[in-house]
Order: C-alpha cells, then structure tokens, then sequence
C-alpha cells in the first residue's frame, strides 16, 4: 500500500509540474490609476475563493494565490473613489492593474439652527479594545471595525473621533495612520454598505485619548436612520509591527505573536446593546456576537462617535 501511494505521489506531483496555472504562486505589483499614479489601499479579491488582500499606500500587492485555479478565475479590484474591475487572473509573476476614478459629487451643506453634538458611543471606557494582529506587507488580508451612529433627526455627519491606546507591544504604535470610513446602513441585516465617503482619508494621533477627523468639506448626508463610522487599519510602514510572547493556557507552551498598530478602546455592554461590526475581506461584515442565547453575555463596543449637525 505504501508503494502504491508514492505513486499516488509522483503522478499529481507530474501534473502540478506538467500545468504551472495550478500550482501555488504570489502575484506582486502594483494598483494605479489610469495616469499611472498610484491607488492605495486597493483590494484585491478571488472571489470564488474567498480571498483577497490590500494594496499598501503605494498601491504595492502581494498576493499568494492557492493552487487549483481555473482560467474562469477571474480577480476583482476594486478602490474606494474608483470604478471595480474584474480581470482574468495574471498568469506571470507581476501585474500592473489600472482603475478609473469615479466622478466625486458633493452635497451642499445647508447649516440650520441647532447645537453640533457628538453621538455613537456613550459607554463607560475599560481597559479593553480591538487590534490588529500581524498586518504586514506580506499578510495584508484587510480590518476594520465599525460603530453605528444615530442622530436625533436628519443633518450633515461633519466630524468623527475614535479613542485609540498604543498597541499591545510598542508605545509608538499609537501614532500608526488609519484610513476613516463611512457607510450607509444599507447592507445585508443592516450591515454597513455604501460608502459614504468617497475619498480615502488618513489620520493619526499623537498621544492615547480621542483623535477627531474634520469631514465638514465633504458634505456627508447623516440621516436619522443613522450610519455606520469605521475605522480602518492599513499597512503604512514596518515600523509599527511588533512582536510579543504569548503562552497557551492548557500547553504552557509559548510563542511568538505579531501586532500592527494602535487599540481601538471599547466598552463592555451586554450583546443585545452592541452596534460594534468587523469587516474581513475573507467574510465580509459581521456584528460582534457571543454566542450566548439570552444576548446578555458582553461583548466590546467600540469607542467611535461621529458629530451631528443639523
């Protein structure tokens, strides 16, 4: 039986070598517009596979692409402000993929009478939030965590703020940049949806506690149907990836973990009262849940809040 499956073994190792296209490869290059400028944060995706990455701020990829792809594979790019793409798989090593940009309409803001307030999260802050474990050039699989934000009535979404910490293992790591987004609540179950806004908008703090993003000039709709903020972890430089040493609780064994970037700080709440979401390009939105059946087992609301004006 044993000879038998070495030459199992041999044969599919004949037709792994006799059709290169289904053989484990990564595909590297690059996402532009069509000037040829870089796009950054671009996102690459198999979606029979379910798999994808995102490009860095210079529109770089690295992509691994599993074994068994056919030529009816095809892979879509796709960028916030620029039209999606869908292309046959590259079938050489390097790739340059180009993007038209959308036209970008903005809404005229009206200011009628009234006081700005900020509203979202309202909890009591904890030692406890969201992070970004291994996001380097080479696994650069998307994250994001969004908090619904509800106004009292219909007006302009003109700020937001996130309350960020250092990460796990670096001090510094509170300065890591971070893409803002907004979203329609229009997605599937209520998810987020529509982007909101159009642009790619970057920030960062300086110290831990709330670090706010004007968004006045873009004239954002915020309905009283509310809409999700988010905020987005994107690869910008090495520098903010650090290592630290973990020990599994039954083995007692340790390893070595990775982290990217600051903590997004939370609350503790009970699961019926979360509005927190997470974005994988792998599973797509889905809410943060504790399996438990009553939905009083508590779960992490995160600490972003978005500013109404009516």
């Amino acid at each position: 039986m044993s000879l038998d499956f070495r030459a199992l073994l041999a044969a599919a190792l004949l037709v792994a070598l006799a059709h290169p296209l289904y053989a484990q490869r990564i595909l590297t290059g690059t996402v532009q517009d069509v000037q040829g400028a870089a796009v950054p944060f671009a996102v690459l995706e198999l979606p029979t596979q379910k798999l994808g990455v995102q490009a860095d701020n210079e529109g770089r990829f690295s992509f691994p692409l599993p074994a068994g792809l056919t030529p009816t594979d095809s892979l879509s790019v796709s960028a916030l402000g620029y039209e999606r793409r869908r292309v046959p798989v590259p079938a050489g090593a390097t790739a340059a993929l180009r993007l038209a940009a959308l036209p970008v309409s903005l809404n005229e803001v009206v200011v009628r009478p009234g006081v700005a307030m900020w509203v979202g999260f309202a909890g009591e802050l904890k030692d406890t939030g969201f992070g970004q474990s291994g996001l380097s050039k080479e696994n650069n699989t998307g994250w994001q965590i969004a908090r619904f934000c509800q106004p009292p009535t219909d007006g302009y979404l003109t700020a937001v703020r996130f309350f960020v910490k250092p990460g796990r293992c670096s001090k510094t790591s509170v300065r890591t940049p971070f893409r803002v987004r907004v979203y329609a609540a229009d997605g599937p179950n209520g998810s987020p949806g529509t982007d909101l806004l159009s642009v790619s908008v970057l920030t960062a703090a300086l110290n831990k506690g709330w670090v706010s993003m004007d968004l006045s000039r873009y004239g954002i709709l915020f309905p009283r149907q509310g809409v999700y903020v988010a905020m987005e972890w994107v690869h910008t430089s090495d520098e903010f990836l650090c290592s630290y040493t973990t020990t599994d609780f039954n083995s007692k064994q340790k390893k070595q973990d990775f982290s990217y970037g600051q903590s997004l700080m939370a609350a503790h709440v009970p699961e019926t009262a979360a509005q927190t979401w997470y974005y994988t390009i792998k599973y797509g939105w889905l809410k943060f849940t504790s399996r438990d059946p009553t939905g009083q087992r508590m779960v992490g609301d995160a600490a972003i809040q978005a500013r109404f004006q009516p």
